[in-house]
């Protein structure tokens, strides 16, 4: 199960004493006190740095058959194609 990141979702998970100063911000208000506020947690730099490098984090999803994901790449239902190699799929 996993849940949609919220403002300040980490902090609260972690129970970071500070997090209670940021509480009620929201927008631009948020993240300026925040940069402000925590410049030194590896936490806030690590996803500064993502930012600035245009990554993000995505939700893995777990392993699958290459059949299965060779199916799901080309759009088509793995059950449908169950009896077709990968390059057999990819082919279509």
């Amino acid at each position: 199960m996993s849940k949609r990141y919220q403002s300040g979702m980490f902090c609260i998970d972690i129970n970071c004493p500070r997090h209670g100063q940021l509480e009620g911000l929201e927008g631009d208000a948020y993240l300026n006190k925040k940069a402000e506020h925590c410049k030194e947690c590896y936490a806030w730099k690590f996803l500064g740095w993502l930012h600035d490098k245009n990554y993000r984090i995505v939700l893995t999803i777990p392993e699958m058959a290459s059949k299965e994901l060779v199916a799901r790449i080309k759009g088509i239902d793995p059950v449908r194609v169950e009896d077709l190699t990968e390059d057999e799929i990819l082919c279509l």
